[in-house]
């Protein structure tokens, strides 16, 4: 399964998500790049189970550049969460001009094998400054 524009997947708020963790560093290299590492929080705060299959992020940089990246599977995996279950990730977004806004969204079905997207994660605008020297 996959989340594409135009389908019509219900949005259902099944989860708790939450970014635990973020930090940013710029690396100096004949073209810099800004690298985004964070870890999110999932907990099942349904009476249902559920299985991720997937996510969509959603990126804007200083330039105007938006980015969509949409991937089957969380970091490999396609966890299942019963109802209380906790799950968290870490990862890293790169970019090449300074990120301003990124938000994520994951796709996936119940116990009745009913498909789903969550509602976005929004990064809060604090995850894009750099860490001071």
């Amino acid at each position: 399964m996959s989340f594409e524009t135009g389908t019509n997947i219900p949005e259902r708020d099944l989860l708790n998500m939450t970014v635990a963790r973020v930090g940013m560093t710029l690396l100096r290299r004949p073209v810099p790049m800004y690298k985004l590492c964070f870890q999110l929080h999932f907990c099942n705060v349904s009476q249902t189970s559920v299985r991720l299959l997937g996510r969509k992020w959603t990126m804007r940089d200083s330039s105007g550049q938006t980015r969509i990246i949409e991937a089957g599977e969380v970091f490999n995996q396609e966890p299942v969460l019963v109802p209380g279950a906790v799950f968290s990730y870490a990862g890293q977004q790169d970019f090449t001009h300074p990120p301003v806004s990124m938000q994520v969204r994951f796709f996936g079905v119940d116990q009745m094998n009913e498909p789903f997207i969550t509602p976005p994660l929004v990064f809060p605008r604090y995850c894009f400054t750099l860490p001071r020297r």
